[in-house]
């Protein structure tokens, strides 16, 4: 009887290990049970290339060594078209013997001339720094948004052009443009998310060598 009494004992021991086994492989988070997939999160950042672009100190550079570049054919067209205005003038005088006029209606047409050769010369060769300058600004910005990419943990970045100054993005202009542009327009952007300001900083940083502005201008539209 003893015995017996022992065995059960030992039986209802034995159960009640199994069922608080049980009840623990069923509690959440505890070995045993593979814990649960985190939820899919991709984190997106924006861009203003517009806003970025603006003010890279190198672009500003660029502006600055184009229109240098720029000055020996816009002091060569200015004199030209000058020397033809005086022409024209010579010409049209009532004063003006007739065989003068013909002469001078020759010397306007080859003024005229090297005035549009001198034209087509400069875009020709500004168009093509023009392209070279903004093929490395381009990439400077790809560049630069990638490594912020990297260093905070986003998965994508998308750029977009919007308006600088809170005047021109409330303008109708930027508005209207909005409307008829078929790229994704941002409408709201949580704080964190447009890095354009940060990838700015980071461009002039190392291009000046040191550490950026502190005057950085904001992006309007309060997209940060």
């Amino acid at each position: 009887m003893k015995r017996t009494v022992c065995l059960a004992a030992g039986l209802v021991a034995l159960g009640v290990v199994i069922y608080v086994g049980k009840l623990w492989a069923q509690q959440p988070g505890t070995a045993g049970t593979a814990p649960a997939a985190p939820e899919p999160r991709t984190r997106i950042a924006l861009l203003n290339l517009n806003y970025v672009i603006k003010f890279y100190k190198k672009f500003v550079n660029y502006q600055e060594q184009l229109k240098h570049d720029a000055e020996p054919y816009q002091m060569k067209d200015k004199a030209r078209t000058e020397l033809r205005d005086n022409l024209t003038k010579e010409m049209n005088d009532s004063k003006t013997p007739a065989e003068k006029r013909e002469a001078l209606q020759k010397q306007i047409v080859d003024v005229t001339r090297e005035i549009e050769d001198n034209k087509r010369e400069a875009q020709k060769v500004i168009t093509k720094k023009q392209s070279e300058m903004l093929k490395t600004i381009y990439l400077d910005v790809q560049d630069a948004a990638k490594r912020y990419a990297y260093g905070h943990n986003f998965e994508m970045v998308l750029h977009y052009n919007d308006a600088i100054t809170q005047e021109d993005y409330s303008s109708f202009a930027n508005i209207f443009r909005k409307l008829e542009q078929p790229a994704c327009m941002p409408l709201y952007v949580a704080p964190g998310m447009d890095i354009s300001m940060q990838v700015l900083e980071s461009l002039n940083a190392r291009f000046q060598g040191g550490a950026a502005s502190a005057t950085t201008p904001g992006v309007a539209g309060g997209q940060r």
